[in-house]
Formats: C-alpha cells, structure tokens, sequence
C-alpha cells in the first residue's frame, strides 16, 4: 500500500479527519504522549509504533498455537528445574520485562531477570499451570492463568498458588518470553 495524502480520513473523527496522515494518532497514543501514531510512519515520533509493522512492511507471522504456548511454558520450567539462572534467562528476551512473584523490584533486563532468579531457584521452584487462557496473535503469544509453585525453603515444601501472564514474542525466528508477571493470589 502506498502512503499518501490522498487517503481517506477516517469517519467520525474530525480531529483525525483533518489531520495529516503522518500525525493520526489514536486516543491512547494522546494518552501516552503520542509516540503511537496509528500508521507505520514514524517519522514526526522518537519511537516506533508497537505491534504496528510500517506501511511498506510486510509482517510474517510464525504459527502460534495452543501447543505451542504450553511448550514454551515447559521450557520455562525445565529451566527452572535445572537450577540454572543463566538457562532460566535465556528464556526471556534482551528486553524482557519481570514483574516477579517474590520481589518488588521490576527487573527490566535479562541481566536483571538472571539476577532475580540466581536467588528465586535456591527455593527448587517448578510451576503447574492449573488453569490458563491463551490469545494468540502475529508472532506473539499471551497465555495468563493460575499456576501454582511448589517451593522448598529451609527444608520445607510449600505450595505457593499465583497468578501470572506471560507474553511470547517470535523475535528472528525464536520464541522469547518479552514480559513476565507473576504475583500471589490476594
């Protein structure tokens, strides 16, 4: 599709109407400060569009399934299983946000997800899923639920109910966990 001004306006909305394509925004990005206008072009904004491919662009979305969202749940867990920190944040993207379960610190980093796990898998955690609900999208994955941990501190076994979201990006062919959160149940 090529860019022009030409384009129809969009209906109903006089503030967008007259607009300029470049500076259509939607009523979120107003919100937030206008850094999502609603095409690709980016080039009135410091930061590019989310979810929102540029005009000339072309997305190729990578088969997202049900499956598929409990399989990269396993791997998680796997990770976790092995006690390993540094495999644990290989399961999360250089970006990755972590709103953990036992911590209040965001960690905003996959140096500081690893940090976080190096004192989160001295508890031996593994995670089941008791209930889920996945959303699947262009190379993005939602799966949010109830999941609960068995943990062992100071020699005891406990059972820790949470629950969490995890949202799955397909980054260069690999799927990566972009934002994790994760906190008990009130």
């Amino acid at each position: 599709m090529k860019k022009s001004s030409t384009m129809s306006p969009v209906t109903g909305t006089p503030f967008i109407e007259s607009a300029p394509i470049k500076d259509r925004r939607s009523l979120s990005a107003s919100l937030r400060g206008g850094f999502h206008p609603v095409s690709g072009d980016t080039a009135s904004f410091s930061k590019a569009p989310i979810d929102t491919p540029g005009v000339p662009e072309t997305a190729v979305c990578a088969p997202a399934t049900l499956r598929l969202a409990e399989g990269l749940f396993e791997r998680w867990n796997e990770a976790l299983r092995s006690g390993n920190a540094q495999r644990v944040s290989r399961c999360y993207a250089e970006d990755a946000v972590l709103l953990p379960t036992v911590s209040n610190v965001p960690r905003l980093s996959r140096s500081e997800i690893q940090d976080y796990f190096e004192h989160f898998l001295q508890k031996k955690p593994l995670g089941k899923v008791n209930q889920r609900n996945v959303k699947l999208g262009c190379n993005k994955i939602t799966d949010a639920g109830v999941y609960t941990f068995r943990i062992i501190d100071a020699g005891k076994t406990e059972y820790v109910p949470a629950r969490y979201t995890f949202v799955y990006e397909n980054r260069d062919g690999e799927w990566l966990i972009a934002h994790h959160h994760s906190s008990l149940m009130p």
